[in-house]
This record gives C-alpha cells, structure tokens and sequence, in this order.
C-alpha cells in the first residue's frame, strides 16, 4: 500500500551521448553515478512511482548515454554505469573523456548521488568517482542500494561504517516505502535548496 507515499514527477526528456548534445535548460541538475549492477534504474523507477521510466535490465550497462529526467524543481541526469566489461573499449575511453567535462563545465549541476550495492559498498571504482565528484566540490549522497537482500543488522552495521568513513549516506531499497520516501525526500531538498 503506498497511500501516503510522495513520488517524484519525473519525464524522461531525452538522451546524449556527448556533453556537447546534453540538454540545455536553466532548472538545477543532480547526477546518478553507480556501478552497472547497483540500482540506479531501478531506483528512478521507485521514487517515480512509475515502473518502465528508466530502462531495467538483467545485463548490466543499458545506460549507455547521459539520460535527463525532469523533476517540478529540476533534473536528474542517470549517467551510464561503470564497471561493466561488455561495453567497448571506444564506448569506455568516451565516458572517461565525457563525465569529468560534465563535471567540470556543467553550471547548474548541484550535486550527485552516487549508487551503491551494500553486499559489497565503495569498490573500487566507487572510490574513484567518489573521489572525482570531491575534485569538482560536488556534494555527493551515498545511496547503499539492495538493502532487502541483506538483514537489518548488517545492513545498520554496513550504513555506519560507510556514513563514518564517507559522510552522507542512505541506506535504501526498491521494496521499502520508507527508504524510497527518504530518498525522494533527500533529492527534492537537494533540488530546491
């Protein structure tokens, strides 16, 4: 039952595959980064309320270009994945050349949220886009994704540590009305602050 429960209004509104194609708008701008596997379409999904907005797959790494979602108080832009080996060689040198220019030059880009499965938090590649978003002063939430599939003490145990050694962090999951509500919560305050 989800009575109560406030989604986001999202629209998917287009794709790029190049910052140069990205959308132009005035509205502020938050960023979903993550692993291929960690959750990022799923969780567009659950905070919208609405099941195929954000393209779900069993293989990991669909998003393969900057997808923009507006919000009433802005955007959410779902970047591709990392992390997932299939993906080409070129496909992967664009994204290395392509993310750090969204970072650097996007001028209403506020913030991001970076994915993350709380079965195995931060890896390596994690650190690195953490640590990117850190060298453009880009506050970032860590989302610590799958929580259902772990028990509630270890998932307490993982958020500490992770909130301890990181900052701001959530723990969330798609089939929990509690921690989607947050997590809507926590992006709109992000949107309109």
């Amino acid at each position: 039952m989800k009575l109560n429960l406030k989604f986001l209004e999202l629209m998917f509104m287009g794709s790029a595959a190049e910052f140069d194609q990205c959308l132009q708008h005035d509205m502020r701008e938050i960023a979903f980064v993550g692993a291929s596997n960690a959750g990022k379409s799923s969780a567009i999904n659950a905070i919208s309320n609405q099941k195929k907005l954000a393209k779900t797959s069993k293989t990991p790494g669909k998003t393969k270009l900057f997808n923009f979602f507006k919000a009433k108080l802005g955007y959410i832009v779902d970047f591709p994945g990392y992390g997932y080996s299939k993906v080409s060689k070129s496909q992967k040198k664009d994204w290395a050349k392509e993310l750090p220019k969204y970072f650097s030059s996007r001028e209403n880009l506020i913030g991001a949220v970076l994915f993350t499965d709380i079965r195995n938090p931060m890896r390596e590649l994690d650190l690195t886009m953490f640590e990117m978003l850190a060298t453009y002063d880009l506050p970032t939430l860590i989302v610590l994704t799958k929580t259902d599939k772990v028990s509630n003490e270890e998932a307490e145990t993982v958020y500490k540590k992770i909130n301890n050694s990181f900052g701001n962090s959530l723990n969330f999951s798609i089939k929990d009305n509690t921690s989607i509500e947050r997590l809507v919560k926590k992006i709109s305050g992000l949107l309109s602050s």
